[in-house]
């Protein structure tokens, strides 16, 4: 695939007129297949693998397949995947998938999903049925005829190019762990049994016999003699049962600083929208981005460039918020200067695919004296030991405390210099205590502040933490 790109125009800036600009960086790529929707199938089992499947759908007009898309959100949407089942796995050397969306089962009452009518064939040989994809599919040979069952591509399976007219592929695996969840789904034992279905429609009950299902339980005898054993299940959890499946929107790009000339002309940062920012007439120009550690829900990491970059390629566990503020990265301030740097903004897609593009920045004009440079005091980082990946920013003060009393606090180094409290030179920055994990904490700005304080009462204000430049 390849990701498409309207060219950055060199830029020229005048410390006397700006001190900053913004380029949406969403105008200059382009994705061609989706616009970073991701569908999350989770597993009433997180012991399968990782425990979800995550998805990038393709949803973009042109050479995605938004009808695809569009159909299956709205089964999602509805709810009618909540707690539906894997029906079938199939393997052979020449195949491999397992298939879905077509029944539910819920305190053992197995139930039919009410289909919704057929929609239009959207495939495309550039979306072939490879390992790792998911299909729309189609019971008969029948064009345009996909209603509500999807078939995940464990192997490649090149025969789905050409049933009746090609199964329209509509999504990818995000990353290696979800193609792995999918092979621990397809190396379950398999049954053939007949059971009892729920029309939800008309309440009626009928018998259908299901080939090669799936279970997740190794007492279960694979008996594929006929007559096959009737309903050998005892507790829904012996099915392959999704507890939900959901769709979140997401920047559809990582935006990295693969080189830049001359950071002291200009820093670049980016924001949560795909927004570039060039800051050249600050003193404050070193971007801390926040990122949630999903594994302990409600605890936050602040870094800065090169450790964010560390942490999208080997911490999946952490998920990017975006620009948190900008803070010096020396106690005097941040140089500022003119002249010219050359920068190269690397956008990597959510399938790992990456492009670049590179322009020119010169910045002109007085500078001006940084009268504020005295009153920036230190910052460093501590990890709570008795949490791994949490972790607490202090000022001088308070880190001689911690050194004192708060053993299980290590200390890691300075992380930035900023404005104290009290210093009334720029944005307040205020640090909440998450009660529901004693020991960490959050640094968040004014409308932030006051969502919390709204909505979240287990996060605790202690007050202003520190100031950042305007």
């Amino acid at each position: 695939m390849t990701i498409n790109i309207t060219p950055i125009s060199n830029e020229s800036f005048n410390l006397n007129e700006t001190s900053s600009t913004t380029i949406n960086l969403l105008n200059h790529f382009d994705d061609p297949l989706t616009t970073g929707k991701v569908a999350n199938f989770n597993l009433e089992d997180n012991s399968l693998g990782s425990g979800e499947i995550n998805i990038v759908l393709f949803d973009q007009t042109g050479e995605g397949a938004p009808i695809a898309v569009n159909n299956f959100a709205s089964y999602v949407d509805g709810g009618s995947y909540n707690n539906s089942i894997i029906d079938r796995s199939f393997s052979t050397s020449q195949s491999k998938y397992i298939l879905g969306g077509a029944y539910t089962v819920e305190n053992l009452e197995v139930k039919r999903i009410t289909p919704n009518a057929p929609i239009e064939d959207e495939f495309s040989s550039q979306r072939s049925n490879k390992a790792g994809t998911i299909a729309m599919y189609k019971l008969t040979d029948e064009a345009n005829s996909a209603r509500n069952r999807w078939v995940f591509n464990v192997g490649d399976n090149p025969d789905f190019d050409t049933r009746g007219g090609g199964l329209t592929v509509f999504g990818q695996v995000l990353s290696p762990e979800d193609l792995n969840t999918l092979n621990a789904i397809a190396s379950l034992p398999v049954t053939n049994t007949s059971l009892p279905v729920i029309n939800p429609v008309t309440s009626s009950q009928f018998s259908t016999l299901f080939s090669r299902l799936p279970v997740n339980d190794n007492t279960i005898a694979n008996d594929f003699n006929f007559p096959y054993p009737s309903y050998p299940f005892t507790e829904d959890n012996q099915f392959v049962r999704f507890e939900n499946i959901t769709i979140d929107n997401v920047l559809e790009f990582t935006f990295t600083v693969e080189s830049n000339t001359d950071p002291d002309v200009v820093s670049a940062s980016f924001d949560n929208q795909g927004n570039l920012i060039l800051d050249y007439g600050s003193s404050l120009k070193t971007p801390l981005y926040r990122f949630q550690n999903q594994d302990l829900p409600g605890t936050y990491l602040f870094v800065g460039e090169q450790e964010r970059q560390s942490i999208l390629s080997n911490f999946r566990n952490f998920k990017e918020e975006g620009l948190a503020f900008k803070t010096a990265s020396q106690a005097n301030g941040d140089t500022i200067k003119t002249g010219e740097t050359d920068i190269t903004i690397k956008a990597t897609n959510l399938l790992g695919e990456s492009a670049q593009q590179s322009f020119k920045v010169s910045v002109t004009g007085d500078v001006p004296e940084n009268e504020n440079q005295d009153q920036l005091i230190r910052f460093n980082r501590f990890q709570n030991r008795d949490i791994p990946g949490t972790y607490l920013y202090a000022a001088e003060e308070e880190s001689r405390n911690i050194r004192q009393n708060y053993t299980n606090f290590i200390e890691e180094g300075i992380a930035f210099y900023t404005y104290g409290a009290d210093a009334n030179l720029g944005q307040d920055i205020y640090r909440f205590q998450n009660t529901s994990q004693p020991g960490t904490y959050l640094f968040v700005g004014e409308e932030e502040k006051n969502s919390i304080l709204a909505n979240y009462p287990q996060f605790v204000l202690e007050g202003v933490a520190f100031e950042v430049a305007v």
